[in-house]
């Protein structure tokens, strides 16, 4: 099976088949002269146009694709991939082995600025014999040939200006979604849809971006429903539903004493169900750099484990010095405000602030929290230690250990 490299170029897609012209500007890709079945089974990877600035993949259809690109710049100001049928990635890890474009993603928009990807189709990555051979499985994590890394499913990189939306992401391999080295992006009306128990499946997952949307979506998985990584910034989450899964998470920060950059992350109106998770920072031990400007605002948990969360020794591994006195990620400015609703009995602290001694956080602001047990008669509790702020109005459980900030 061959990859899918196509090049934008004044609102031009050409690949490295089957040099097909279209003379309008919307093509449907069953169109006989392009060659696309859609029947789920022939590979329709090598579908090839030119000339033309909209790609339309029609309803009712489902078409089988290998590893892709769709590659800019692009003279065309604005391009439009509107997917209305459903795509599948091969079912079979081995059948990716042999892809020339190796096993780290499924389709790739790369440079394509302005693009907006639309049509209330599904992409579906068929991750089933890719979660089977994770080592992140636990019964595979010293197991001989099992993969660390899995395909991320939906990438967008450098595509400034872009949008997603009214999309279905399901069964990804590892990431449903990847937002890298691009400013100005929104997501709406986005669907992820993976079992619980797949691993390493965060929804939508940030790097090196700027004033990035998400918004009015729906994450079920088996990991963040978003994970805001290194150097993102002015990324807002609002309006969504997250469960299964692990929460909107920050980080992880700083792994292998690296610096981090991450400010103005600002979380509102998530409704968290069932979830390891709901508001987490989490960064390794030794990192350095900062997590700023954070916010986790007017939210609902139901039945969360952990609704708050702040953890500085995330997974602690690698780290020789094994003492409290090591570098960490500084967090400052964070708060939290207007969170309610119910903690699963599993774990009974509530609100857990778990920071370094050598760089303590600092400015965590709390105010009109009121988290109640599942189950009723619970008593919960929190767990705060070298973490400066201030309580503002009432905490529900009461915070013990914040120390005064004023």
């Amino acid at each position: 099976m061959g990859t899918f490299n196509i090049l934008f170029v004044l609102g031009v897609v050409i690949s490295t088949h089957l040099h097909v012209v279209a003379a309008q500007g919307v093509f449907d890709v069953t169109d006989p002269k392009y060659g696309a079945v859609g029947d789920g089974k022939k590979d329709d990877t090598q579908v090839t146009t030119a000339g033309i600035p909209k790609l339309v993949v029609p309803k009712g259809k489902t078409f089988y694709v290998g590893p892709t690109s769709f590659m800019g710049p692009c003279k065309a100001k604005n391009v439009t991939f509107e997917l209305g049928g459903t795509i599948v990635a091969p079912q079979n890890p081995s059948a990716w082995d042999t892809a020339k474009g190796g096993s780290g993603t499924w389709i790739v928009f790369n440079g394509v600025t302005g693009l907006l990807v639309n049509g209330g189709g599904v992409f579906d990555g068929r991750g089933q014999g890719w979660w089977e051979k994770s080592c992140h499985q636990n019964r595979h994590l010293n197991a001989p040939g099992c993969t660390k890394i899995q395909p991320a499913a939906v990438n967008f990189w450098g595509t400034n200006g872009g949008a997603f939306r009214d999309i279905t992401v399901t069964n990804s391999p590892m990431f449903h979604i990847t937002l890298l080295k691009l400013e100005g992006f929104e997501v709406y009306n986005v669907k992820i849809n993976s079992p619980e128990g797949s691993p390493n499946t965060d929804g939508i997952h940030t790097q090196d971006v700027k004033q990035v949307t998400i918004a009015d979506s729906q994450f079920r998985g088996g990991d963040d429903c978003v994970s805001i990584g290194d150097r993102s910034s002015f990324v807002y989450v609002r309006n969504c539903h997250c469960g299964p899964g692990h929460g909107v998470s920050i980080g992880s920060l700083g792994k292998g004493g690296k610096n981090a950059d991450v400010e103005e992350i600002h979380v509102e109106r998530i409704e968290f169900v069932g979830t390891m998770f709901g508001a987490r920072i989490k960064t390794y031990k030794g990192g350095k750099g900062y997590c700023r400007k954070i916010s986790y605002k007017n939210s609902n948990f139901t039945n969360v484990m952990n609704p708050i969360f702040i953890d500085q020794f995330y997974l602690d591994v690698g780290v020789s010095d094994t003492s409290n006195a090591v570098s960490a990620v500084s967090i400052s400015d964070v708060t939290f405000e207007g969170l309610t609703g119910t903690t699963d009995v599993k774990v009974p602290a509530a609100i857990t602030l778990k920071c370094s001694e050598a760089v303590p956080c600092t400015g965590i602001k709390m105010n009109n929290i009121n988290l109640t047990p599942a189950v009723p008669g619970t008593k919960l509790t929190t767990n705060c230690t070298n973490a400066k702020g201030a309580i503002l109005g009432k905490v529900e459980p009461a915070v013990t250990g914040l120390i005064s900030s004023a």
